[in-house]
């Protein structure tokens, strides 16, 4: 029996699994494990906000950087595979993306930095006065990078979105113009 193709996923559709599940959820899920890992023998410790935002901020730049080298690919697989449609248009965050992957990258890390930095700056307003226990941190640094994974793979998301659209129009311009010279 013959498998019939599945039809794509509306982008939207695919942004939203990818993003909040896997690169959001996921991404959360394997930092908080991470940080619990590294802090499993310091029982006692805790962290003000000054050490919790210095690790988010650190975390907020490599989390950007490295989901932007891994998604890339496979977002370009992806649409290789017909899984997800291109959006019509240039709305949503495509147009706010560089075609660079150099600079694509930098930014990617960067803006992952100061949302996660700004959110755990916030976060950590509510920690009690002696500062968030292992526990605590490794609950809010899962929490954070789930939100952090989300945007920066919205954003990396957008960079391949943007990349192809760009080329399907310089595809369109050049078949246009050999019909126009062939006619």
């Amino acid at each position: 029996m013959a498998k019939s193709p599945k039809a794509p996923l509306s982008f939207t559709s695919y942004a939203l699994n990818k993003c909040l599940i896997g690169y959001g959820v996921v991404n959360g899920i394997i930092n908080a494990a991470i940080f619990a890992g590294l802090h499993a023998a310091a029982e006692g410790a805790t962290f003000d906000m000054a050490a919790v935002v210095s690790d988010l901020s650190f975390t907020g730049i490599l989390l950007g950087m490295l989901l932007f080298a891994c998604v890339v690919p496979l977002t370009r697989m992806d649409l290789r595979k017909n899984v997800f449609k291109l959006p019509a248009g240039g709305a949503g965050a495509f147009p706010l993306v560089s075609g660079s992957y150099a600079v694509s990258i930098l930014v990617v890390g960067a803006l992952a930095c100061v949302f996660m930095t700004g959110i755990g700056a916030l976060l950590s307003l509510a920690l009690p006065a002696g500062g968030a226990t292992v526990t605590g941190m490794m609950i809010l640094k899962g929490l954070v990078c789930a939100c952090g994974g989300a945007v920066a793979g919205y954003f990396t998301i957008s960079f391949v979105v943007r990349g192809q659209q760009r080329a399907d129009a310089v595809a369109e311009a050049m078949a246009a113009k050999t019909a126009e010279i062939s006619a």
